[in-house]
């Protein structure tokens, strides 16, 4: 019987002193709004005290390099399995790490490429060849009978370095004779020579040929010459009646026509991380540095002419590696099994062709078949990522692990859900515990046990309001989630369809996988394209909407425009999940404009008029008011010597920012350090007699971001969060949007806004993007999320698949009539008229 997961006195960030049981080898799913503490719970507190048990049992030196994480503030944690932690953030993927390198089935390829490849002449393309011992046997016994042999081994590599020495070591292992100069010598006679003969080989044996009596000796002859030269051996072979002849035979690959000779492969020859496998051009990135494309040598292939210059076959294709990494994983998974293996091979190669195909099947049975194994993780989606990293584990055959997942449903289309459940409780059937933190219906009705916290966020979160079963959930009246799986709660209607006041017309889209599809989008409306992962809609909006509505938009005389009726349009707006800044000194303060009406605020004090401080005095980004021992960043990076660098707290300003003399401003007995350190909520009622910061405040609330503190840095936001703020900044300016008398109007892209937010912050989204289309704007949003496609006046479906298999507008219409079309992949999980 497997013990639960005791947590006593959780208390990490926000968790207020949380008393928790979780069963073991079950699928467990934690809910709540946003900043409730589910991640506080789940990965700082889990994760984070897994993590230090484990590098506790690790000697001292091995821990040296490690950055060593603090204890949670946690009383006890009990029955903890050891923990993986599976998160999304594509943010810190090297540009080398690629799909196979993740997955690790480019390593298991390396060694198969290594073992079992046909390797070729890099300058010829002529297929090298080799010899085996029995080879070589049994071309030497097979001679005419009586044929005298003579069976050497080639010995002028070491002779040059030291002749004297290396005689005297033939001699003490018993060999009297060399070959030299084309005749056969004894060493005694030999002397010490000043420089060996080219054809300088070691007598091995002298033999008559006498059919299969040979065979014997030739066999163990061959041994020993091939213990003195593992490489080559050489046979002067004198037929009756004929002269004597030397013939070389090989162990290794050699070109026989050029002389080529291939070094002995090993895994590293096909890593670009390795300079014996990367392209001595580009050193293993695939690029031209100078022109910013692929690199001409390799051809962005990113290995060596000798790595690429080796092939793997099937029956009616034959690959090198960087040609099978290419392939998308629908169509690898099957060539991969048709790969031949020589027999003699096979017994060793056939684990590492299990692991190969059971890591290429996982990856098309979590919805990833459209990608290739070349693909470049930090251009993944953090649900892709996540996806890949979930497939190694699935290959991994692990028991007894705790997985935690940070929201794995993120970007997925609900018939990618579909996949990806079973894939967890594929996970939860070996003997493992799964834990996602997760907002999707989808996962939280199938969970086998789920927590819900809250009740709402910051400060008012932390706190456990319900446990058990989905009914269990759902007949508790103070659990916030399980309010609207009993239909207590339900989202807002649409206050009105919306009819479109005029179209934008893309036509031609082809990039990557569209297959010269038409856009044509209602203004005025809010409309949401979906479709399956990989089916095309980023392709659509990022790489093609966007980038043509910039140029139209630019402004420049004589630009023909790209998309027709972009002349209704006054500006673009595009709202998605990247960070609000690149500065540790980005901060919703800053992202949103408030602290531009704070700085002046402050600079018109009596204190500041006197001491001359102008607005830039409360900046953090210029010298004068900031701390200078920080920067303005608040916190400063400690050398640890061995071990990581530590970030603290800034001692000088304790964290504050600014320096002494600039925190003696004060507003209504506030310094701006301390305005900034309150949380929207707070800083609402303490700024709500200044118009433009209470504008900024409220739209901030508008979108469920009270619990947020106004100088949090950017870089601990999640990209939920991020585009929250992204939003609020845009409403904020919504009294100020009036047509223009020529009805121009803004558009407004959201990259799936849904992304990280629970069911009470979805309605608050719902509302928001009401406003917006209801102040005469066009709102776009690619999105999954079935209340935000169902609410939306358009849906554009695209699909029918992924990779090759989309590219295409399969229906567009009122979610309604979408939902009427069988063939539209979206369908199933819309609201029928």
């Amino acid at each position: 019987m497997n013990l639960p997961i005791s947590i006593r006195g959780a208390r990490q960030h926000n968790l207020q002193n949380l008393n928790l049981d979780l069963p073991s080898g079950k699928l467990i799913a934690f809910s709540g709004p946003s900043g409730s503490g589910k991640s506080s719970l789940a990965f700082d507190t889990l994760f984070a005290e897994s993590r230090r048990r484990f590098l506790d049992c690790l000697s001292a030196r091995a821990r040296q390099g490690i950055e060593q994480p603090d204890k949670p503030d946690v009383d006890s944690i009990t029955g903890l399995p050891p923990a993986l932690s599976l998160e999304q953030s594509a943010r810190h993927q090297h540009p080398r790490t690629l799909l196979g390198s993740i997955t690790e089935i480019l390593d298991y390829l390396r060694i198969l490429y290594a073992a079992a490849g046909r390797p070729h002449d890099p300058e010829t393309g002529k297929e090298l060849v080799r010899q085996t011992p029995d080879q070589i046997a049994d071309a030497l016994a097979s001679l005419p009978e009586q044929t005298r042999l003579v069976l050497t081994a080639p010995a002028e590599a070491r002779l040059a370095q030291d002749p004297a020495a290396t005689l005297g070591d033939f001699q003490r292992q018993g060999f009297l004779r060399i070959y030299w100069n084309g005749e056969v010598r004894d060493i005694e006679e030999l002397g010490v020579p000043d420089a060996p003969a080219p054809d300088a080989a070691l007598v091995i044996d002298r033999i008559i040929i006498r059919g299969e009596s040979s065979s014997s000796r030739l066999a163990d002859s061959l041994q020993t010459a091939l213990r003195i030269n593992p490489d080559e051996v050489r046979a002067v072979i004198t037929r009756p009646e004929e002269e004597p002849a030397v013939q070389a035979f090989h162990t290794r690959y050699r070109n026989p026509e050029t002389g080529y000779l291939l070094p002995q492969l090993t895994p590293r020859h096909f890593s670009f991380n390795s300079p014996l496998g990367a392209c001595p051009a580009c050193h293993g990135t695939g690029l031209n540095k100078q022109e910013n494309g692929p690199c001409p040598e390799c051809r962005g292939q990113r290995l060596s002419p000798l790595a690429l210059a080796v092939t793997m076959h099937t029956p009616d294709h034959a690959y090198n590696l960087a040609e099978l990494t290419a392939l998308p994983l629908e169509d690898m998974v099957g060539e991969t099994k048709r790969l031949e293996i020589p027999a003699a091979l096979a017994p060793a190669l056939n684990p590492v062709m299990e692991e190969i195909n059971k890591r290429t099947h996982f990856l098309n049975e979590l919805g990833l078949s459209y990608l290739s194994l070349d693909r470049q993780a930090n251009t993944l989606s953090g649900g892709e990522l996540q996806r890949a990293r979930l497939a190694s584990q699935l290959g991994g055959g692990l028991s007894g692990v705790l997985y935690i997942l940070d929201e794995p449903t993120t970007g997925l289309h609900p018939s990618d859900t579909d996949r990806l459940l079973r894939a967890l409780q594929t996970l939860r059937n070996l003997g493992n515990t799964v834990l996602a933190v997760e907002h999707d219906e989808q996962i939280l009705r199938a969970a086998d046990h789920l927590v819900d916290m809250g009740p709402g966020s910051g400060a008012r979160g932390g706190h456990i309001l319900a446990q058990g079963s989905l009914q269990d959930i759902m007949a508790n009246a103070e659990s916030p989630t399980g309010a609207w799986f009993s239909g207590t709660r339900q989202m807002p209607a649409p206050p009105r369809r919306a009819a479109p006041s005029g179209q934008l017309v893309l036509t031609h889209a082809n990039r990557h996988n569209l297959n010269n599809i038409t856009l044509r989008l209602p203004l005025g409306t809010l409309t949401c394209i979906s479709g399956p992962s990989g089916s095309g809609k980023s392709t659509l909006v990022r790489d093609c909407l966007i980038p043509a509505l910039k140029k139209d938009l630019s402004g420049k005389k004589g630009v023909p425009r790209l998309v027709q009726g972009s002349e209704r349009l006054s500006r673009l707006v595009v709202i998605d999940q990247s960070p609000i800044g690149k500065s540790p000194r980005s901060t919703p303060a800053t992202a949103t404009g408030l602290l531009n009406i704070l700085r002046p605020l402050y600079a018109q004090l009596p204190l500041s008029k006197q001491r001359g401080y102008t607005a830039a005095r409360f900046s953090t980004n210029v010298r004068g008011g900031r701390c200078e021992r920080c920067l303005g960043t608040g916190m400063i990076e400690v050398d640890m010597n061995f071990l990581g660098n530590v970030t603290m707290p800034c001692d000088a300003c304790q964290g504050q920012c600014y320096n002494r003399e600039t925190l003696e401003v004060t507003w209504k007995g506030k310094s701006i350090a301390q305005a900034l350190a309150l949380t929207v909520d707070e800083a609402a009622e303490f700024f709500a007699t200044l118009p433009k910061a209470a504008a900024i405040l409220k739209s901030m609330k508008d979108v469920g971001l009270g619990y947020l503190n106004l100088d949090r840095r950017a870089d601990t936001l999640s990209g939920g969060e991020s585009q929250r703020i992204k939003i609020a900044s845009e409403l904020a300016k919504a009294p100020a949007w009036k047509l223009a008398e020529d009805d121009k109007c803004a558009l407004f892209i959201l990259d799936e806004p849904t992304g990280g937010l629970h069911f009470n912050e979805v309605e608050l989204l719902l509302k928001a993007l009401f406003r917006l289309r209801d102040a005469g704007h066009t709102v776009l949003c690619v999105e999954h999320h079935r209340d935000l496609l169902n609410a939306a006046d358009h849906l554009i479906d695209m699909g029918p698949g992924a990779g090759r298999h989309g590219g295409n507008i399969v229906a567009e219409g009122a979610p309604s009539a979408v939902a009427a079309i069988p063939e539209a992949p979206t369908s199933r999980w819309l609201n029928p008229a």
